[in-house]
């Protein structure tokens, strides 16, 4: 909590006068988004597409929409991918477990309850397929990185995931 904020997180497309000469961490340094430093003409994109305030005047109530450009973000943004990527570090770090552990531990911590028989199919099944893609033989899909990245990325995507009932 508190200390300095984090700066903003440049891409190759934020260009322009006043640009800062560095970029922050894609990660925002860990910090919660309430760290990262604003800079008007340099808003975080990803945070725009999820209706963060902008800061050119005041704002009673934050917007809520539902655009193109934020399933778009979830699906491509480096920084969701690299959320991806750690979940699955995360999840592949707990030895033992089986496949179908892992799986409702992801569904326990994404959506905080555990998966239903079909989902928990349908897990297995991408997987599976995953790493068929990937071309990884046998049974090192249980432990592959980035066909568990993958899942986790597809949870990521999911309504339950996004919205609060």
């Amino acid at each position: 909590m508190f200390g300095p904020s984090v700066p903003v997180f440049l891409t190759r497309f934020m260009q322009g006068r006043g640009r800062p000469r560095r970029s922050g961490p894609l990660d925002g340094n860990g910090r919660r988004s309430i760290y990262i430093a604003v800079k008007r003409n340099f808003l975080s994109p990803m945070m725009l597409a999820f209706d963060a305030p902008i800061p050119f005047n005041c704002i009673g109530r934050r917007n809520v929409s539902n655009v193109p450009a934020q399933a778009l973000i979830l699906m491509n943004d480096p920084f969701v991918i690299g959320q991806a990527q750690l979940w699955a570090k995360r999840v592949l770090a707990k030895n033992g477990a089986t496949p179908e552990d892992r799986i409702r531990r992801m569904y326990l911590t994404a959506y905080a309850r555990t998966p239903r028989a079909e989902e928990l199919i349908n897990g297995l099944r991408f997987l599976k397929s995953q790493a068929q893609t990937a071309g990884v033989k046998g049974n090192a899909w249980k432990t592959n990185a980035q066909v568990w990245s993958d899942y986790a990325h597809v949870l990521f995507n999911v309504k339950e995931f996004i919205y609060v009932r």
